[in-house]
């Protein structure tokens, strides 16, 4: 029989109060279970990538007046 996977929904002060528990029993018996649920908190509060841009088929207005009005400098 396999193992079955739960799904929990838990506030971060929840989640806190779990990681101070196990922090109470020995190391060996919980540091498994530990980084499980530090991996799984970290990749639900990174923030999320912002979207790729997209490509354009005309350039920007702007970018072609700053490099109309930006001289290229010479250095010597």
């Amino acid at each position: 029989m396999g193992e079955t996977t739960l799904t929990l929904e838990l506030n971060v002060d929840d989640i806190n109060l779990i990681l101070e528990a196990l922090g109470e029993r020995p190391f060996k018996s919980v540091y498994g279970l530990v980084s499980r649920l530090q991996s799984q908190a970290q990749s639900q509060l990174q923030p999320e990538a912002p979207p790729a841009p997209t490509s354009r088929a005309e350039p920007d207005a702007n970018a072609a007046a700053v490099s109309e009005v930006t001289p290229a400098r010479e250095w010597s």
